[in-house]
């Protein structure tokens, strides 16, 4: 058990896998296009060969998923969402607030945040960071919110102190960039940030899944407030949701296959293909010439 109660992640024996999970990202609900590219760009960086080992998506081992319930009020209510409820708590009494906002009312304070600390995660913060950031203007108006961008903010007297630029994807919604400033941490100001954004997205756009990186990714007080959020990781099936994926799992069975020819020395390591693409790739193998 972690020191806010909540249990710890799971312990996997050498050469296992997380736990699985299968998340759609709801491609064409709609007849706008939008709908359809949007998931396409998501499904196709997720799922793209990792540099190790082309048998594995860059985003499909490990990735760090909270699983949303039934309702927000069993998230915030669960008995291990207790050092969540008191850092949001806390964030609440000092005066922030939780809002979607209009990132360029707040350019000033997001280079502000940006170069609050000199490093994130133990790299210092990249050139792009330490400039001034350029205004965007305004976000499009999304067809559905099912497949959109949502940028929040946590404010206080006027000011932004912590920020997050989220995509949602269909089932799902990816933490993409999320800062806060580094003189106010101790207030919550993430907590709040965080568990706001999944109560917006339950509500409005039906949001199962919160995604935040890899799990193993970032520092171990990263890894330690993911899963005080919710955060574990998973082994992630990522679903495009429009009856394709069983051609799409065939073509990237051969595409794996063809891989593995060419880097003999990966096939010869422990692990294999994901679940779904096994016998797919045990068929396939027999229709490709060897010569």
């Amino acid at each position: 058990m972690t020191p806010g109660g909540r249990p710890d992640p799971p312990t996997l024996p050498s050469g296992a896998t997380y736990p699985p999970l299968t998340i759609s990202f709801l491609r064409g609900d709609t007849p706008d296009p939008h709908c359809t590219s949007y998931p396409d760009r998501f499904h196709a960086q997720f799922t793209a060969p990792s540099p190790r080992d082309p048998r594995v998506g860059r985003y499909e081992d490990g990735c760090s998923i909270l699983v949303t319930p039934a309702t927000y009020d069993e998230y915030w209510g669960s008995p291990h969402a207790y050092w969540m409820r008191q850092k949001v708590r806390r964030s609440m009494r000092d005066g922030y607030v939780f809002a979607r906002i209009e990132r360029d009312d707040y350019l000033d304070d997001i280079h502000a945040i940006n170069t609050s600390m000199p490093e994130r995660q133990g790299r210092p913060m990249s050139e792009t960071y330490r400039e001034r950031p350029a205004a965007q203007g305004p976000l499009p108006a999304f067809p559905c919110p099912r497949h959109a961008l949502r940028r929040y903010g946590v404010l206080r007297d006027g000011h932004l102190y912590a920020y997050a630029w989220v995509y949602v994807i269909g089932e799902m919604c990816l933490f993409s960039t999320i800062l806060g400033h580094g003189d106010h941490m101790k207030s919550g100001i993430m907590s709040l940030l965080v568990a706001q954004a999944v109560h917006d997205l339950m509500d409005t756009a039906g949001l199962r899944y919160a995604m935040y990186n890899l799990h193993a990714s970032g520092t171990d007080g990263l890894r330690f407030f993911k899963e005080q959020m919710g955060f574990a990781p998973y082994r992630v099936t990522w679903l495009v949701g429009d009856g394709t994926d069983a051609a799409r799992a065939e073509a990237r069975a051969r595409a794996i296959e063809e891989a593995l020819r060419r880097r003999p020395s990966v096939a010869a390591h422990s692990g294999t293909l994901p679940a779904p693409l096994r016998g797919l790739a045990r068929r396939v193998s027999r229709l490709i010439p060897r010569g």
